[in-house]
């Protein structure tokens, strides 16, 4: 108002005062003052023209403006702290990169009736307010964001409890040292590339898997209880339950509404029962199956980022430690090397629309690596990018990293002439070569060694093989092909099992394990082709030979 009043009086003065005010509070208010600012400008030079003077720079004090954020939420721009648990006697912070001691600040407060030990971290966790913290023996723990960048954890209780703390690579550890300790090994934390991370603690959680991109975060049982835990807050109305008898069976099925990626791998399990089945029914709703002889009352109650399903009246045998989501039964961590056949100058076999063999074959290594690594097993390849590796040099690596199985990935081909009639997938096992199609297959994969030998002696050195490994071999080769064809299969028509064959292949001759070939599919099909460069079924490949490979390790510890 008093700028337009200067503008109609022509008071250049107040004019130039006035509008200075209005950049100021347009700024202020994050509006677009540009405009103005260019004709502050031409006013300065205008006045400076009238008066004689040079024209000095336009400065523009700002004054305080007192922002109101009673209603604004605290936008964390940061978010370091990856997850927040309790272990035994202690309270474990997972930071996503490596810290030091000085992020943490400690003091203690005596407010009657009770003793606060109070420890304040540096860092932003966005899920702190679905955050719940218990630990036996101890009256109470809070969590919450003290600051934008401060995580506060208050451990409260009428006795004054003896607290420390300790800080290793990418993570913080409460430890309640007046409790009484059980054995216990560190905590060790896995993130894989899809943001989902893998736990591995002692037999109390073994083996938990962790989905942080989906809805639900994870599935274990515990004693008597199946547990499922959610990222978001869950309701009763994204339940359904349902019982009933089937070919002498009960039927408990829960119908949770949400994605878990890990439903596939896991195998849920309690003392005395029957059978637990878990799967995806479909994209959007994860199904939980308690199935048994005997009718046992079967309970659940739901409390903000959790469903606990209980089965009462279980007769278990000294059932003092609790069982979760493990990939089988006896799971112990193997090293497996992954081998992706050919590259570089090497493409192998070539398909229709110039699609290489070497592509396929790397990308379905890399998708394997991932999925056996979120499992809990040491994986290495020998090659993670477009390379070139001699034939005999491929298992230098197996047998450095003293590995549990080698497995080498390949697709296969024909000539034209019978390229459209061939196709389906096969799993190869190092042994004198049988039969013409092996022969074949094998000549093709190892036309690229620089070996020479003659048939007789191929022949006498074949046959001069460890016996036991071969066997080891035959036995990896069956449950890989079975799971490779039960994941595709679901989602794809038509795929052929070509079965398990014998053949001399001499990338798996210098293996000092157990060692197998798999072709992927023949490149050179027009429609396996195509689907062989499908990313959804090279997920789906790689899903049934880490199956596979599970299913060998759960039969052959």
């Amino acid at each position: 108002m008093n700028y337009l009043k200067a503008v109609l009086k022509k008071d250049h003065e107040t004019k130039i005062k006035e509008l200075k005010k209005l950049i100021i509070l347009g700024e202020q208010l994050n509006k677009n003052t540009t405009p103005d600012k260019k004709k502050l400008e031409i006013l300065i030079e205008r006045e400076n023209k009238t008066l004689g003077k040079k024209i000095a720079p336009i400065k523009i004090e700002k004054s305080v403006l007192v922002k109101n954020t009673t209603n604004k939420k605290t936008n964390y721009k940061f978010n370091p702290i990856q997850s927040i648990y309790t272990f035994e006697n202690t309270i474990v912070i997972n930071y996503t990169h490596n810290i030091s001691k000085d992020i943490v600040r400690f003091f203690e407060l005596k407010q009657k009736p009770q003793h606060k030990d109070v420890y304040d971290l540096k860092g932003a966790y966005s899920h702190v307010r679905g955050t719940k913290l218990k630990i036996k023996g101890v009256e109470k723990i809070v969590v919450g964001q003290f600051k934008s960048d401060t995580l506060r954890v208050v451990i409260a209780n009428k006795k004054n409890l003896k607290t420390s703390y300790s800080v290793n690579n990418k993570q913080v550890v409460i430890s309640i040292d007046d409790l009484k300790k059980t054995k216990q090994t560190p905590v060790k934390i896995t993130k894989a590339k899809n943001n989902a991370v893998f736990v591995k603690k002692t037999d109390d959680f073994k083996n938990i898997y962790i989905d942080r991109k989906n809805s639900i975060r994870t599935v274990f049982t515990k004693n008597n209880t199946i547990v499922v835990q959610f990222n978001k807050n869950f309701y009763k109305r994204d339940l359904k339950y349902t019982a009933y008898k089937s070919n002498n069976r009960y039927q408990d099925i829960f119908d949770i509404k949400g994605k878990f990626e890990y439903a596939k791998p896991i195998k849920l399990k309690i003392d005395g029962l029957e059978k637990i089945s878990i799967g995806q029914k479909n994209n959007s709703t994860l199904r939980i199956r308690v199935s048994d002889k005997k009718d046992y009352r079967v309970i659940y109650t739901l409390k903000n980022r959790e469903l606990i399903i209980k089965i009462l009246n279980l007769k278990t045998t000294n059932q003092t430690s609790s069982t979760s989501a493990l990939p089988y039964a006896n799971f112990s961590s193997k090293t497996i090397v992954i081998d992706a056949g050919h590259g570089a100058k090497d493409v192998g076999a070539v398909g229709p629309n110039k699609r290489y063999e070497k592509v396929v074959t790397l990308k379905v290594a890399k998708y394997l690596y991932s999925i056996l690594k979120q499992r809990g097993h040491k994986v290495f390849l020998t090659r993670h990018k477009d390379r070139f590796i001699k034939v005999n040099n491929r298992t230098i690596l197996a047998n450095k990293k003293n590995a549990d199985i080698f497995i080498s990935v390949h697709a296969n081909s024909v000539p034209k002439s019978k390229a459209h009639r061939i196709q389906g997938i096969e799993t190869f096992f190092l042994s004198p070569a049988r039969s013409e199609r092996a022969k074949r297959v094998a000549a093709k994969e190892n036309r690229t060694d620089i070996r020479k030998m003659s048939n007789s002696t191929k022949k006498v050195f074949l046959e001069s093989l460890n016996r036991p490994r071969i066997t080891a071999s035959h036995k990896l080769a069956i449950d890989t092909q079975a799971g490779m064809l039960q994941s595709v299969k679901k989602s794809f028509k038509g795929v052929k099992d070509s079965g398990v064959r014998e053949g001399p292949f001499w990338v798996l001759v210098g293996a000092q394990m157990p060692s197998i070939l798999i072709e992927l599919g023949y490149i050179s099909h027009p429609i396996e082709s195509k689907r062989l460069y499908n990313t959804k079924y090279q997920k789906l490949l790689a899903n049934g030979i880490a199956n596979g490979v599970d299913s060998y390790f759960s039969k052959n510890p």
